[in-house]
């Protein structure tokens, strides 16, 4: 598995369609947005999918790992913005991933 130990030194590129349900402190939000997203995620993150898939994880399991990694690095911005936001995955169109 040369590209999953590349990816959890140097992170990867997501590359991701989807539509994304939000909750903040105020409560959910009623308008689901499709977005696309092309955001760079941390080794740290890129552990996670691959540890899921080796011990067997749904598919809407692997969509939380990358929604947990997106909100805390594209939405939240590593704690930066949007403290209480939270971000699901409520219908992935695809998603691609590149090693950088």
């Amino acid at each position: 598995m040369k590209g999953a130990r590349a990816a959890e030194q140097r992170g990867f590129l997501l590359h991701i369609q989807a539509q994304f349900g939000y909750q903040s402190a105020a409560g959910s939000a009623d308008d689901l947005r499709m977005r696309t997203i092309t955001q760079h995620l941390p080794g740290g993150v890129a552990q996670r999918p691959f540890t899921a898939v080796d011990a067997g994880a749904t598919p809407r399991s692997q969509e939380r790992i990358l929604a947990d990694g997106l909100q805390e690095h594209y939405f939240r911005v590593k704690g930066r913005r949007a403290s209480g936001l939270l971000a699901d995955i409520t219908g992935l169109q695809w998603a691609d991933f590149d090693i950088t």
